[in-house]
């Protein structure tokens, strides 16, 4: 295996506007540096290169590019400069790791008449079904998507229609969360109660797709028992449209970053080659870890 660090070379002027935030289009860039029959699939994540190398003459906003592949990528490209080096970690059971990992978090949920069960955004359908719960447990008649449920919650307290159990039920929800709950304290007004519960909600849907994968791919989230939590956060999350393939199609991607301790090192050391989540050839799935 290689890990690499692809830049665009200076010379080229302008191609980072096609590519930045583009994972269709730096996919396929990143693929002709692997030619002929060593063209396989890898895995990509991208960067900004004045954040990742602030100190390098010339460096300014282009993306920059960290690969790992079974193929050493060419190093002639015209477009790219390749600096690649063997990856072969050397991991034990018990290794505490720093990680950042790019993951497009789904879930699969069954519906009547599907053979297949369709995959959904983990941050969506949390929200989705939150607020489904919330005007339930009221009986607020609401339908439609996400913004009209939460415009029929914030009507409903306006008009002091079970403002106090609404007010109660979402700061139960924020209350469990122990990232969010100490922002209790410094809120009131409705709409403040309700995107802090959403927040809490998505927060927690994503801690259970982190922890669910983490048991499957050789390692475990740190705890800090000085705090009562995980040592994890998530961040970052995005809706990248994918016109090519449908006015709604598209893929989300969320930022993690943490400490791990591995629990099956081959596990682990398969999921570093081979990705986690799906969305891998759209820049998700690649997971940067390091000592601590």
């Amino acid at each position: 295996m290689y890990f690499s660090r692809v830049r665009i070379r200076p010379d080229v002027r302008d191609l980072h506007l096609l590519v930045s935030g583009n994972g269709y289009g730096a996919h396929q860039l990143l693929w002709k540096l692997f030619p002929g029959e060593e063209r396989r699939s890898f895995l990509f994540r991208e960067e900004i290169a004045r954040e990742q190398i602030p100190f390098h003459k010339g460096v300014k906003g282009e993306p920059l590019f960290y690969l790992v592949s079974a193929a050493k990528p060419i190093s002639d490209h015209p477009i790219f400069a390749v600096e690649s080096k063997p990856y072969a970690p050397r991991l034990a059971d018990g290794d505490r790791l720093a990680f950042r990992l790019r993951a497009n978090p789904t879930i699969a949920r069954k519906e009547e008449g599907k053979k297949n069960s369709p995959r959904h955004d983990v941050v969506m359908d949390a929200q989705y079904h939150l607020l489904r719960e919330i005007v339930a447990e009221v009986g607020i008649p609401a339908d439609g998507d996400k913004s009209k449920i939460k415009k029929s919650i914030l009507t409903s307290w306006q008009q002091a229609q079970d403002s106090l159990k609404l007010e109660q039920k979402l700061q139960g929800i924020i209350a469990e969360n122990k990232r969010y709950a100490e922002n209790l304290a410094t809120i009131s007004a409705p709409v403040q109660l309700v995107d802090l519960a959403l927040k809490a909600s998505m927060d927690k849907a994503l801690e259970t797709w982190i922890v669910g994968r983490s048991e499957k791919l050789g390692f475990s989230i740190l705890r800090d028992n000085r705090i009562g939590r995980l040592k994890f956060q998530a961040e970052g999350y995005q809706w990248h449209a994918l016109p090519r393939k449908g006015k709604k199609a598209g893929f989300s991607s969320v930022d993690f970053d943490g400490e791990i301790e591995v629990t099956d090192a081959n596990l682990f050391t398969k999921a570093l080659f081979e990705g986690i989540g799906p969305a891998k050839g759209f820049g998700c799935g690649l997971m940067l870890a390091r000592r601590v």
